[in-house]
C-alpha cells in the first residue's frame, strides 16, 4: 500500500498520534528528571582518627611539652556537597591550626584522588585544640627547633585526603536545613574585651531521602582550652564532648567549625578537667539541637564560590626569623605573608573563611559584608597565620588584657583591615 495512503488512513493517524504521545511523555519525563536533579544536592560525609603517636610535641602552650597518652581521639571530619555541576568539600581537623603549605598539600592530594573536586574548592579548617600535635613548628624543644613530626604530617595529609574521597563516594540526594541565633554560653568569655563577642550559633543539617541525618555542621567561637598546659594527654577538648552529645541525638557525622576566637575568646576553665571540657561541649550541642527543632529549609541552588590570595603586611620579625631558619614553612614576599580567603554560598547560607584567629569585631563585620540570612564565619581556615587583631591592640596595648602576648603572635596591625578588604572583593559565581 502507498505510504501516503497509510498516513491518511485511520490506522495511520492512530500510529502518528501514539508516536506523538510517546514523544510528549518522554519529553515531560526528561523535564521532570531535570527538575528533580536540580532540586537537591548530593551530599556525603566521613571521618577518621588522626591521633598522633605518644611522644609527639603538643601545641599551644609552652615549648617542649610531649604527649604521654590519650583522653579521646583527634578526628578529621569531612562533608562533600555536590550540585551536579561541581562540588565543594569541607574538612575540619582536631589540631592547633594547619598552615597554608599543608592545606595546599591536602587540596592537591584530594584532587589527585577525586579529579572532579577542584583543589581550590577543598576547604580545610582546624578546631584549634591545645591538646593536639604541633603541626606548625612553634612548640618544639627550643625557639630555633621545630616541633613538627613530619611522619605524622604525611599521615595526616593522606588520611585527610582519603576521608574527603570517602565522603565523595558516599554522596546521595540530600536536603539542607539551617538554624541560627545568638546563643550566649555562660562558659565563654572574651578575656581582652569582655563586651565583644560573636555569639552566633549556626547549625546546618543535611538529610537524605529517608529523612535521616547525613551530617551536621555547627559554627561557634571559643578556644578549646579547658585542658591546660599541665595536661600531656591527647584530646579534642570540649569539641569531643560536643560530638559525643550530637551523636546521641542524631546519626551521621557531626562537624564543628571554629569561629572568630582572637583577642581573646576563651572558656571558663574551672578545674581544667576532661570532665569539664566534655560538659562544656555537651552544652554547646544542646544549644545546636534546640535550634534544629525549628529549622528553615534551604532550596537547592548551584553552589557559588570565590577565592583570592592576599599578601598580609608582616610586621612580626620573629615570624620572619623563624621562616628564615626553617622552623616555619611560609611564603613571604616583599608585600608580606601570603594567604588566601574564600567565600561560598549554599542557597541563602553564606560561608567565609578567616586564615587565623580573628577578633570577633572582624567576624561581626564579615557577617555584614556577606549580607545573607544565614552566615558561617570559619576561623583558622585555609591557613593558621596567628592572631588577626584590631589595630588598636598594637597602638594602645595597655588597654587590653593579654595584648602583649597576642600581638607577639600576630602578623601585625594591618592583617585585619587587609582581610576585610579581601572579603569585600569576593563575588561568588
Amino acid at each position: 500500500m502507498d505510504s501516503a495512503l497509510l498516513s491518511s488512513s485511520p490506522c495511520g493517524k492512530f500510529e502518528s498520534m501514539r508516536s506523538l504521545a510517546v514523544f510528549l511523555l518522554l519529553f515531560i519525563t526528561s523535564l521532570s528528571n531535570a527538575d528533580a536533579e536540580s532540586s537537591h544536592w548530593k551530599v556525603g560525609a566521613a571521618s577518621t582518627d588522626i591521633s598522633p603517636a605518644d611522644g609527639t610535641y603538643l601545641a599551644g602552650y609552652g615549648r617542649n611539652r610531649r604527649s604521654t597518652g590519650r583522653l579521646d581521639p583527634l578526628t578529621a571530619s569531612a562533608v562533600v556537597i555536590d550540585d551536579t555541576k561541581g562540588a565543594i568539600a569541607i574538612l575540619t581537623l582536631d589540631n592547633i591550626g594547619l598552615t597554608r603549605p599543608d592545606v595546599s598539600r591536602i587540596q592537591h592530594a584530594v584532587h589527585n584522588k577525586v579529579p572532579e573536586l577542584q583543589a581550590a574548592r577543598v576547604i580545610v579548617s582546624s578546631t584549634h585544640t591545645h591538646a593536639g600535635p604541633d603541626v606548625v613548628g612553634l612548640w618544639g624543644e627550643e625557639f630555633w627547633s621545630s616541633g613538627r613530626d613530619e611522619t605524622h604530617i604525611d599521615q595526616l595529609i593522606e588520611r585527610a585526603a582519603t576521608t574527603i574521597a570517602e565522603a565523595f563516594e558516599r554522596r546521595k540526594p540530600a536536603r539542607l536545613r539551617v538554624a541560627n541565633h545568638d546563643v550566649p554560653m555562660d562558659w565563654v568569655e572574651n578575656v581582652s574585651e569582655p563586651d565583644l563577642l560573636d555569639r552566633r550559633l549556626t547549625v546546618l543539617q543535611f538529610i537524605d531521602a529517608d529523612g535521616q541525618s547525613i551530617a551536621t555542621l555547627t559554627n561557634y567561637a571559643c578556644h578549646p582550652t579547658v585542658l591546660g598546659p599541665e595536661n600531656t594527654l591527647i584530646s579534642a577538648d570540649y569539641v569531643h564532648g560536643f560530638v559525643l552529645e550530637m551523636s546521641k541525638a542524631l546519626p551521621g557525622e557531626h562537624i564543628f567549625l571554629q569561629g572568630a576566637i582572637g583577642g581573646w575568646v576563651q572558656p571558663l576553665q574551672g578545674d581544667r578537667s576532661h570532665g569539664l571540657a566534655i560538659s562544656h561541649g555537651a552544652q554547646l550541642a544542646q544549644g545546636a539541637l534546640a535550634l534544629l527543632e525549628s529549622p528553615a529549609d534551604i532550596p537547592a541552588e548551584p553552589i557559588r564560590f570565590a577565592t583570592t590570595e592576599i599578601a598580609v603586611p608582616l610586621a612580626n620579625w620573629d615570624f620572619r626569623l623563624l621562616t628564615w631558619i626553617g622552623v616555619l614553612d611560609r611564603e613571604i614576599t616583599d608585600d608580606g605573608m601570603v594567604t588566601s580567603v574564600a567565600r561560598f554560598d549554599l542557597g541563602s547560607v553564606s560561608f567565609v573563611t578567616h586564615p587565623g584567629e580573628t577578633s570577633p569585631a572582624f567576624s561581626l563585620e564579615s557577617r555584614q559584608i556577606l549580607g545573607t540570612e544565614h552566615t558561617v564565619v570559619m576561623g583558622l581556615t585555609q591557613d593558621a597565620m596567628g592572631y588577626i587583631l584590631k589595630p588598636d591592640y598594637f597602638h594602645n596595648t595597655d588597654r587590653y588584657a593579654e595584648a602583649e602576648y597576642l600581638t607577639s603572635v600576630s602578623v601585625g596591625p594591618e592583617a585585619g583591615p587587609a582581610l576585610m578588604a579581601a572579603i569585600r572583593t569576593l563575588k561568588p559565581e
